[in-house]
This record gives C-alpha cells, sequence and structure tokens, in this order.
C-alpha cells in the first residue's frame, strides 16, 4: 500500500506580525495569499485577525506585558472570504524563528512546551459559510513562575484537504501572533557558532572572486533581538581590502539560531581574513544595549587563474631568454670559426 503523505502548506501566517521593525502582514495581505488556492467547485479563502477590545484597537498581533501569574482574554476574528464552506480546525502553539529567518510555529500534533501550553482556545473547530465572521475566544495564563522576558507563540486556523486519487493531504494554516513579555531582568544576548570560510575564484584572472562566509546566529537570552552585521576582509599585509554594507538581520525569537550566509566579492593572492561582526539590539523598551560580537573569519585563496597566467607569462619569458641564449651562443661559435 502506498505510504500516505501530508504537505503541510503555510499560504501566508500572519505569525510574521512584529517582525523586528518592519511591521505586520495585513489580514489583506493574508487573504491574497489564501485566495490563491481553489478548488472545482470555489474558492478557499479566510482572514484572521484581532478584535477591537479593552486590550487594544487595531492591533497588528496580539502584544502584551503582564506579570508572572497574570491571566488575559482575549478574542480572534476570523472571516471566510471565499465561496466555499470552511471547516477550520484551531490552535495554539510555541512559536520560534526558522533557521532561514523566518517566524513560524510548530505543526498541529507536535507538542508545545512554552507560551503555546499557556493559551486556551475556546473554539477549537469552526465551520463558516461563505461571508461567515466567528469570534474566537481566548485566554492565556501565564505561569507563577515564568521566567522574564520574551515568550512568543501563535493562534492558527488550520484547514485540511484531501485528495483521496493521490493520497495527499494539503494542510493550509492562517493565524496570528503571540509575543507576551513577562515582567523582569531583561538580558538580551546573541552567539556566534559554526562558522565556515570559503573561496570561489574567477575565471578571469584580473577579476575578484568570491568568499563566502556561513555562521550560525544563535539568541541565547531572554528577549527577542535584531541586529547588523558587518564582514570586512583583506589579503596578506592588508591588500585588497573589501567590506560590506551593514545588513541588518531579522528577528531571533529567544532560543532560536538562524544560519546566515554572505557573499563578498574580493582579490586574493592565495589567503584572505578578516573580521565578521554582528551588532545585537533588544527589540522593544528596556531592552538595553548589547555589546558587538566579532569573530575572526579566514581561508586559503587561491586565484587559479591568475597563478595560470603568471605561470604561463614565466614560461614565456623563460622560453624567449633560451631562444634569444641559443642564438647568442651560435654567433659566438660563428665568429670563432671565421677567426684565422
Amino acid at each position: 500500500m502506498t505510504a500516505r503523505r501530508r504537505i503541510r502548506s503555510l499560504l501566508a501566517l500572519a505569525l510574521a506580525g512584529a517582525l523586528a521593525v518592519t511591521g505586520s502582514l495585513t489580514a489583506a495581505a493574508a487573504e491574497a495569499g489564501t485566495r490563491a488556492a481553489s478548488g472545482a467547485t470555489g474558492t478557499i479563502g479566510w482572514t484572521v485577525e484581532t478584535a477591537d477590545n479593552d486590550n487594544g484597537v487595531g492591533r497588528g498581533n496580539f502584544t502584551y506585558d503582564v506579570e508572572p501569574g497574570a491571566v488575559i482574554s482575549d478574542t480572534m476574528v476570523v472571516v471566510n472570504t471565499g465561496t466555499q464552506a470552511l471547516p477550520l480546525a484551531v490552535y495554539a502553539a510555541d512559536a520560534f524563528t526558522t533557521s532561514s529567518g523566518d517566524i513560524d510555529v510548530l505543526v498541529d500534533g507536535t507538542p508545545s512546551i512554552g507560551a503555546g501550553t499557556w493559551v486556551a482556545i475556546g473554539t477549537p473547530a469552526v465551520e463558516l459559510l461563505p461571508g461567515q465572521q466567528a469570534d474566537i475566544a481566548f485566554t492565556i495564563s501565564v505561569p507563577a513562575d515564568a521566567r522574564p522576558g520574551d515568550h512568543a507563540a501563535g493562534i492558527v486556523t488550520s484547514l485540511v484537504t484531501t485528495d483521496a486519487s493521490q493520497s495527499l493531504s494539503v494542510d493550509r494554516r492562517l493565524g496570528t501572533r503571540v509575543n507576551l513579555r513577562v515582567a523582569g531582568e531583561l538580558s538580551p544576548a546573541a552567539a556566534i557558532a559554526d562558522v565556515s570560510t570559503a573561496y570561489t575564484p574567477s575565471w578571469n584572472p584580473f577579476a575578484a572572486g568570491t568568499l563566502t562566509v556561513s555562521y550560525a546566529l544563535e539568541n541565547p537570552g531572554n528577549t527577542r533581538i535584531t541586529g547588523v552585521e558587518t564582514l570586512a576582509v583583506a589579503g596578506p599585509l592588508g591588500l585588497f581590502g573589501a567590506d560590506t554594507a551593514p545588513a541588518q538581520l531579522r528577528e531571533i525569537i529567544p532560543g532560536s539560531v538562524v544560519e546566515v550566509t554572505r557573499e563578498l566579492p574580493v582579490m586574493s593572492l592565495g589567503w584572505v581574513g578578516g573580521t565578521l561582526t554582528v551588532t545585537p539590539e533588544g527589540v522593544g523598551l528596556g531592552t538595553g544595549s548589547v555589546a558587538p560580537v566579532t569573530v575572526d573569519v579566514g581561508t586559503v585563496a587561491l586565484p587559479w587563474s591568475l597563478y595560470a597566467l603568471l605561470v604561463l607569462a614565466a614560461a614565456i619569458v623563460a622560453g624567449g631568454l633560451l631562444v634569444l641564449r641559443r642564438a647568442r651562443r651560435a654567433r659566438l661559435t660563428a665568429a670563432g670559426a671565421a677567426a684565422p
């Protein structure tokens, strides 16, 4: 029997709602993402957004500053914007930053161990007719011993459709992010690990090769962080120096690790080395400053095309000198034979 496959498709998960300083994915953008899915009997589409209440108006996501032991009641609004009836599962799960730098949540069935366990959904399943709206009430119970700092979760609506002919299930998810900052000492931090450096020479001996630096940026602190990265390198004796413009890094949730790769064109005579510097910054008020994190980078960088050109030039010069030497020797021999 062919094994059943399940494909989980994150069409427009609005969990990016508080991405560092870039703002949130709007409900309209989320709706546009879900409208891309269509079936033979009509379109599938829905939106999720925060309700306007005592917790706030016009919010891009659910964000709270709380004390340990606090209990919060709030509401998420779901609207069926498609032309088909929409049976949705609703659940909460831990949020995290993926290795590529996106914000995501654990898929349904993967147990949460953090803020996802603090959220209790009042309506775990709902079916909406076209144009119908549902208010999904939920309660957040912050543990009395919750550690200070940022905790992230997501409230997700999920539609699973099945194609029996292909033994294929597709899980379309749409949700919004929950950011909780528990009162207490805030300690933003960043760490760089697993640094690797490689050099790819150009086939053109007079063109720069490509230096590739890869590393893992970890958030071991208790607040969300972003930051600015710079890379500066040079050859021996500081020759052929090159650097990158400061690059803004995406938000990293505490406990998450992001994999970063940078490429820099640089000339080389055999070695390239320098420094990679990340200047972290805590997200939100009261996080304070974070000392820059710097690591050394370097690699053997052999410009084979330049070496080949130099070898060829040396061979031509050596060949020319040999021809001249033989010609001179022949003239001397001829002059000696002509002497009385």
